[in-house]
C-alpha cells in the first residue's frame, strides 16, 4: 500500500524553518533521499547545510533558495506551516517519513528485480540490502572484518588520540572514535586542569577539539591555559599582577590562538545540544565534558542516577555516531575520600557509568606534597595500572612522573583478645 507522505515533508519543511537548529537532530532520523517533494527535501538540505557550517536559516532564506524549484516559495513555505499541528512532534513525523521512504525503495527494488534474468536472487540481495540498512550497516561478514583491521595495521597513521603523558598513554593505547571515556575524582584533586591538560594535547597534535565547560567561562579555560604555559601564576593572573610577565603572557596567547581549540561554555548542556555544537566545528576529532554531572538530559527520568545514566548512554551513542572519542568527568560518590584510591565502584550511584564507559580514570591525591595517582580501571583495548603524577597547582598543569606507584601498606588487623 503506497503511502501519501506530503503532510509529513511539510511539517518538517515548517520545523526547520521556524526552528532551525532542530534539523541536527532530525538528519539523524531521516535523509533528503527519504522526501518525495522536491521542494520540501531542498529546504531540509539547505537547513542542513547552513547549521552545520553556523549560518543563518529561516524561512525568508528557505524562499529565496526556492525559486528555482516552485512559482511562489513564500505561499508554498505558508501552506507548510499552515498544514503543521505542532513543530513537538517533529521526530516522530521524521521516522514516519523515513519508514515509509524505505519499504517504498523496498517495493521499488523487488519489482524491479522481477524482470531481472534470475529473478529470485535479485530479489533475494535487495531484501538483504533493506535488511543491512534497517540495522545500521553494522552485520558484517568474519571475511569483511578483517579486511577493515588489515586496512588498519597497514596505516601510516593512527586516529586515535593520546592524552601527552608517555607512560600513561602507554596503558591507555589512546582514546578511540565511537569510545566514551570517563575520569572520575572527588572536587579539589584537579580533574578539570587534568581535561584541559587532555584537550590541549590533542590540539597541539593538530586534532580539532571541542572543550563543553558547564562550570567555568571560556575566559577562565584560557586564563588557565596562560598560566600553564607562561612564567606567569593562577595568582598573578587572577589579581592582575602581570606587568612583570605581560611579555611571556603575550607570547603564549600569541603561540595559543593557533592552536585548534574550541571553547563552549553553556551552562546546563544537553547532548542534544553538544550535538548541535558539535556540528559547526568541521573535522572536529575530540569533545571532552567538564563535567557529565552538571549536564541535563533531553528527557525526564524518575532519578538522578536514571537521567545520568541516559546521558552517558546518549554520549556513548554520539561518539558512534561521530566517530570521535568522547571523554566526560564525573564526580564520585560522597563516601569516597580525596585520598583513597578509587574503584569502579565508586561510580555505583551514578547510574550506568561504569557500564557505558570504554574507559575509566580516576584521580586521586596520593600525599600532601601534590602527588596525584591516576589509575586506569577500566581500559578496552588496553592495560589497567598506576602512573603518578605531580600536580602543579601555580600553573594548573600537571607533570607526569617517573617512579612507579607502589601500593600502601596494610595496617595488620589487631586480633580481638577473650571473648567478644
Amino acid at each position: 500500500m503506497m503511502h501519501d507522505t506530503s503532510s509529513l515533508e511539510y511539517s518538517l519543511t515548517a520545523t526547520v524553518c521556524l526552528e532551525p537548529k532542530r534539523v541536527l537532530q532530525l538528519r539523524q532520523i531521516v535523509s533528503v533521499e527519504d522526501f518525495s517533494v522536491p521542494a520540501c527535501a531542498a529546504v531540509f538540505d539547505a537547513a542542513d547545510s547552513a547549521v552545520s557550517r553556523g549560518k543563518a536559516f529561516d524561512a525568508n532564506i528557505a524562499a529565496d533558495g526556492l525559486r528555482s524549484v516552485v512559482d511562489d516559495p513564500r505561499h508554498f513555505l505558508a501552506d507548510c506551516i499552515d498544514a503543521t499541528p505542532t513543530l513537538a512532534n517533529a521526530e516522530e513525523y521524521a521516522r514516519l517519513l523515513h519508514r515509509h521512504a524505505a519499504e517504498k525503495r523496498l517495493r521499488d527494488g523487488v519489482l524491479a528485480a522481477l524482470d531481472e534474468e534470475n529473478p529470485a536472487a535479485a530479489v533475494a540481495e535487495v531484501c538483504k540490502a533493506h535488511l543491512l540498512n534497517s540495522t545500521g550497516g553494522r552485520l558484517k561478514t568474519i571475511s569483511q572484518a578483517l579486511i577493515e583491521t588489515m586496512s588498519q595495521l597497514s596505516a601510516r597513521e593512527t586516529q586515535r588520540i593520546n592524552t601527552g603523558f608517555p607512560l600513561l598513554d602507554s596503558k591507555l593505547k589512546g582514546f578511540e572514535a565511537g569510545q566514551l571515556v570517563i575520569i572520575g575524582a572527588r572536587p579539589g584533586v584537579g580533574k578539570s586542569a587534568f581535561l584541559l591538560d587532555i584537550a590541549e594535547s590533542a590540539a597541539r597534535a593538530g586534532s580539532e577539539t571541542l572543550f563543553v565547560s558547564l562550570e567555568m567561562s571560556a575566559a577562565e579555560l584560557a586564563e588557565r591555559l596562560l598560566a600553564r604555559r607562561s612564567a606567569a601564576t593562577m595568582d598573578q593572573l587572577i589579581d592582575r599582577d602581570v606587568e612583570s610577565n605581560w611579555d611571556s603572557i603575550a607570547a603564549t596567547a600569541t603561540r595559543l590562538e593557533r592552536l585548534p581549540l574550541h571553547f563552549w561554555d553553556k551552562p546546563a548542556a544537553t547532548v542534544s545540544k553538544i550535538r548541535g555544537a558539535a556540528a559547526t566545528i568541521q573535522n572536529l576529532r575530540l569533545i571532552v565534558i567538564d563535567y557529565l554531572s552538571l549536564m541535563q538530559a533531553d528527557r525526564r527520568a524518575d532519578s538522578r542516577n536514571l537521567e545520568l545514566g541516559q546521558i552517558s548512554r546518549d554520549l556513548k551513542n554520539l561518539a558512534s555516531e561521530l566517530q570521535i572519542p568522547i571523554v566526560a568527568a564525573a564526580q564520585l560518590n560522597r563516601g569516597v575520600s580525596d585520598t583513597e584510591r578509587p574503584t569502579l565502584l565508586s561510580l555505583r550511584d551514578s547510574g550506568e557509568l561504569e557500564q557505558n564507559g570504554s574507559k575509566v580514570l580516576f584521580l586521586w591525591k596520593i600525599d600532601e606534597f601534590g602527588t596525584v595517582g591516576i589509575s586506569v580501571a577500566k581500559n578496552r583495548r588496553g592495560r589497567q595500572g598506576v602512573v603518578q603524577m605531580h600536580f602543579d597547582g601555580e600553573h594548573q598543569r600537571f607533570i607526569e612522573l617517573s617512579e612507579p606507584y607502589r601500593e600502601p601498606e596494610q595496617k595488620a588487623e589487631r586480633k580481638p583478645r577473650g571473648f567478644l
